[in-house]
């Protein structure tokens, strides 16, 4: 390929035909955006930078490029046979580099699944990683969103992070699965995995695998959580504000009253938002960490935050966020008003409704440190959020973390609901969780009966005995 000077940047080119549009993007144009497409011929060409920062980024800019590296990965494996975009060249300047490739107009793997479209799509995925395996290939980024769907067919991108190893160890091989696994793996059932490593080649790994999957989940908490007040994707800093990205209003609207007030927050209701106010700057920063983790993860388990306002001269912060208001109401006051009238179809659906939004929870080991039933607000008839944002811990589910969550939802609903449809919910709930069922049934019921019921019903505050 022939070398093309353009602006600075240079060129190394499959096709020259695309000289006519470089001149449009080299310079600050992609760097500053990151990626473009632009229409070419009969189809569309994709065009992506890396800008390096640091000392490390100035040394592997001169060693391997990341553009160029990138293309040269890309040529394998089409070699190979391995579905990617077409690489048509690359470019390199003293501050980063680009690839081009040809443009597939396909949706990644992740959005499909989402939409519950895509479980068919899992055996083509073990057929790939089946295939990396054989050819020795690792991809350090093998999230389901580098895998793009078109017409059935998996492509495979962003493939500056793999690499072809001359010794293809165990470690590489849980890598491939772990990464491309770690957001779904919880929603398979047994008959879904084992069809999964069927087609794999065989289920030695899997135990490793289930043992990583928990470690990159934790690793990946960790680092949202840690950029929850940087600018990001999810998040645009405005001056002492940090804002939803894809939010658009101001929450301008006036006060209307105070819903709640004690030592730990008051909670104010505006005309277009609620704000939650904390006196602890902790609280504050706890709740807005895990409200980012959440916009990350498109888990609608909380209100739906629009910004947090910093602490300054002497003002605590806040966050403001939607207005659940004619929506639904608490947990205890929802069982107290309906409870009584509803069919056995109804409570049924009911709790697996509500089984369904803890197990959402539960297969990341996400725990919410209180759980009665105030805290639990129910949208519709099946639908929930849980109120108190900073009581979420992300960590690993334990016998003794789930005892208190039950116990607290136990002992804080109407006394009246019977013991059917709470065993319904705890069996049902407990399922897929690897712990001692029969003994935590047991602590429960002993330390239910020592405890008094206490909870909001729609006359006010209810305390019965069992």
């Amino acid at each position: 390929m022939k070398v093309h000077i353009i602006n600075g940047t240079k060129w190394r080119l499959e096709d020259e035909g695309l000289l006519e549009i470089l001149g449009q993007v080299t310079g600050n144009g992609a760097v500053r955006r990151g990626y473009a497409v632009y229409p070419y011929r009969d189809g569309k060409v994709f065009i992506k930078a890396f800008l390096e920062k640091g000392l490390s980024g100035f040394v592997r800019n001169k060693i391997l490029p990341r553009g160029k590296k990138e293309f040269v990965a890309g040529t394998r494996l089409i070699s190979f046979g391995i579905a990617t975009p077409r690489p048509l060249g690359y470019g390199i300047t003293p501050n980063g580099s680009y690839i081009i490739q040809e443009w597939i107009e396909a949706e990644n793997f992740s959005s499909i699944l989402k939409k519950g479209d895509g479980a068919h799509l899992l055996a083509g995925l073990a057929g790939l990683l089946k295939t990396l395996k054989t050819l020795q290939i690792r991809h350090n980024d093998l999230h389901l969103e580098n895998v793009l769907v078109k017409e059935g067919r998996l492509f495979l991108i962003d493939l500056h992070k793999m690499k072809i190893k001359r010794f293809f160890r165990l470690g590489d091989e849980v890598s491939n699965l772990a990464h491309s696994l770690v957001s779904v793996y919880g929603d398979m059932d047994e008959t879904e995995k084992e069809a999964f490593f069927r087609i794999y080649g065989g289920d030695e790994a899997r135990r490793p695998l289930e043992k990583e999957i928990g470690k990159l989940a934790a690793r990946w908490f960790r680092k949202k959580r840690q950029r929850a007040f940087d600018q990001t994707s999810k998040i645009e800093v405005r001056g002492n504000r940090l804002c939803v990205a894809d939010w658009k209003g101001l929450s301008l609207g006036s006060l209307v009253e105070t819903i709640k007030q004690d030592k730990k927050v008051r909670v104010e209701r505006y005309s277009d938002h609620i704000r939650k106010i904390y006196r602890d700057k902790r609280r504050l920063k706890k709740a807005w960490k895990s409200h980012v983790v959440f916009l990350y993860m498109s888990l609608p388990v909380v209100p739906e935050p629009y910004y947090l306002a910093l602490p300054e001269q002497g003002q605590p912060g806040y966050i403001a966020m939607e207005d659940l208001k004619g929506k639904g109401e608490e947990l205890d006051r929802y069982l107290d008003r309906h409870y009584d009238t509803n069919s056995y179809s109804e409570r049924k659906h009911f709790i697996d409704s509500l089984c369904g939004f803890f197990d959402s929870l539960f297969k990341w080991g996400i725990v919410h440190n209180d759980v009665k039933g105030c805290n639990l607000f129910v949208i519709g008839k099946d639908a929930f959020v849980f109120l108190d944002v900073e009581d979420f811990t992300f960590d690993f589910l334990t016998a003794d973390c789930m005892e208190r969550m039950f116990f607290q939802l136990n002992t804080t609903i109407p006394k009246r609901i019977v013991m059917r449809d709470r065993m319904r919910f705890f069996v049902r709930v407990t399922s897929s969780l690897e712990m001692d069922k029969k003994a935590l049934f047991r602590k429960l019921l002993y330390k239910s009966a020592k405890a008094e019921i206490v909870y909001e019903g729609i006359s006010g505050l209810v305390k019965e005995k069992w």
